[in-house]
């Protein structure tokens, strides 16, 4: 059988027709987002079901689709094919059914935290898994938040990370602001970004799962400041290695930020994934 996408010497990444020839699209809406939706879709032959994010052809996600073709990790979304006609795109992954990492947030926040120190520490490490094999090859994710990790099963035991729309292959020179308001990273906003802003971001997400909320509100004038406050009526009871942990990911200068391996080796990791 044909493969959904070929790649010419120039390394430039090709669509094919033929969804619907394919796969049959299910009402179900997984996700919406400013250029595009995702929902359920079933390939004929087999009776499998996946997800396919359909894009509007004014927006491209070229990119996207190019790099999840060569991306293999347990913790990065998997991709399966790649398809266009006259008016989309169609991305098509693997189907997570535990839900994003979103939801969990709003269903367990309280006024004194969110998950416990173990289990956010355990989504955090498969967070960075995949951010170390990223930067590995040269990829920047540009977009980490809640709503672009997926719980792969109801079980909630392994996450993945999704929509690559931001993504891109990190070169010098790079100075497109890209990215989410609450996990942005300062240097983003500068329109100097690099592989450590990935990290921040993952500081981010790390201090909203303890804390139940952002470390940063309001304007992005507090993010460019990159003063982070640990409030004692949430933080008094939480360990000193996930406060020191989250200092190291969120730290002002990027070039002093942790990188995703020296995170993974951080005590705080180690310790509570153990």
């Amino acid at each position: 059988m044909k493969t959904p996408f070929t790649t010419t010497t120039s390394d430039e990444f090709c669509f094919c027709s033929g969804f619907h020839d394919i796969y049959d699209l299910r009402p179900s809406i997984l996700g919406k987002g400013a250029h595009g939706i995702v929902r359920e879709c079933i390939k004929k032959a087999t009776g499998q079901v996946f997800a396919v994010k359909i894009v509007n052809k004014d927006f491209s996600h070229k990119n996207e689709a190019a790099i999840l073709s060569r991306v293999d990790n347990k913790n990065i979304i998997k991709f399966v094919g790649s398809y266009s006609d006259d008016n989309h795109l169609y991305i098509v992954t693997e189907r997570c059914s535990g839900g994003e990492l979103f939801n969990s947030i709003v269903k367990n926040a309280t006024s004194s935290g969110c998950f416990s120190e173990k289990k956010a520490a355990t989504v955090i490490k498969s967070v960075l898994h995949a951010v170390a094999y990223l930067h590995g090859i040269g990829v920047v994710h540009r977009d980490i938040k809640p709503e672009n990790i997926l719980f792969e099963t109801e079980l909630e035991e392994n996450v993945k990370l999704i929509d690559f729309g931001c993504a891109s292959y990190h070169t010098r020179g790079d100075s497109l602001v890209v990215g989410t308001e609450y996990y942005i990273s300062p240097e983003m906003l500068k329109g100097k970004y690099c592989k450590s802003s990935d990290i921040w971001s993952v500081g981010v997400v790390a201090y909203v799962l303890l804390a139940g909320y952002p470390p940063f509100h309001g304007p992005l004038e507090a993010v460019r400041k990159g003063r982070v406050m640990f409030p004692s009526s949430v933080w008094s009871v939480k360990s000193h290695g996930a406060v020191d942990f989250i200092k190291c990911l969120l730290s002002f200068d990027p070039s002093s930020r942790y990188t995703a391996k020296e995170a993974l080796a951080h005590h705080w990791i180690t310790e509570m994934t153990s």
